[in-house]
C-alpha cells in the first residue's frame, strides 16, 4: 500500500484523524480514504486486498460519482460493519448487522442532518480541515469508531436491536435536491480548455 504512517513508534495506532487528513490529502476520494483509515482499526488481521479497494473505490462521489447519493462516509462505514458483524451463509443472524448499520446511519444524520453528497458539500462548515470532505470523512470516521466501541463496550439487547429504525423524516429527500456536478468531470474540462 502506499507510503502512509498508520502506526506511531510505540506500535499504536496513530489518531484515525490523522490517518484521514494524509490518505485524502494523498489523492484519494472519500470512499477510497475512508476504507484505507478504517480497516486497521476494525480489522488489523484481515488483509486489506485489491478487490475490497476497487469495490470501494467507485462509491466516492455520491454513489458512482453521481453526487445524487449517499455520502462514502455512510456507505463505507456501513460496509466496513458489514465485514465485522455480518453474517457468511443463511445459518447467520440476517437482521443484526443491518441493525447494527441503522444505528450508525442514525448518528450520521444526527451529525450532518443528510447523507446527500451534494447536500452536504453545500454545508460550508468545515470543521478547520482543509475542506467539506475531509471534515465530513474525519467525523464519519470518528463516529463510527466511537459507535462501533460503545456497541462492544455496551451491548444491546439483539431483540431491542432489531427495533431501531433511520429516521429519515428531517432529511431533504434526495429526489429534490439537485446534484453537484462530480469534481473529476470539472478537472477534466478544466484542462481540456485551451490557455
Amino acid at each position: 500500500m502506499e507510503n502512509i504512517v498508520y502506526f506511531k513508534d510505540d506500535g499504536s495506532l496513530r489518531a484515525v484523524k490523522d490517518v484521514v487528513v494524509d490518505l485524502h490529502a494523498s489523492g484519494y476520494h472519500c470512499s477510497e480514504t475512508l476504507i484505507r483509515a478504517l480497516w486497521p482499526y476494525l480489522l488489523p488481521k484481515v488483509e486489506l486486498n485489491e478487490t475490497i479497494l476497487k469495490m470501494t473505490a467507485i462509491l466516492h462521489g455520491g454513489m458512482a460519482e453521481s453526487m445524487s447519493s449517499h455520502c462514502g462516509g455512510l456507505t463505507v462505514g456501513i460496509l466496513l460493519i458489514g465485514a465485522v458483524y455480518g453474517r457468511i451463509d443463511v445459518n447467520g443472524d440476517a437482521r443484526y448487522d443491518s441493525a447494527i448499520a441503522r444505528g450508525y446511519w442514525q448518528r450520521f444524520l444526527d451529525e450532518f442532518k443528510t447523507s446527500h453528497c451534494s447536500t452536504l458539500k453545500q454545508q460550508a462548515y468545515t470543521g478547520g480541515a482543509q475542506s467539506r470532505c475531509t471534515h465530513i470523512m474525519i467525523r464519519s470516521a470518528q463516529l463510527l469508531l466511537q459507535y462501533l466501541t460503545e456497541m462492544k463496550n455496551n451491548p444491546v439487547n439483539k431483540e431491542d436491536l432489531y427495533l431501531w429504525r433511520v429516521d429519515r423524516s428531517k432529511e431533504p429527500c434526495h429526489e429534490l435536491s439537485v446534484p453537484l456536478r462530480p469534481a473529476e468531470e470539472i478537472k477534466a474540462e478544466k484542462q481540456a480548455k485551451p490557455g
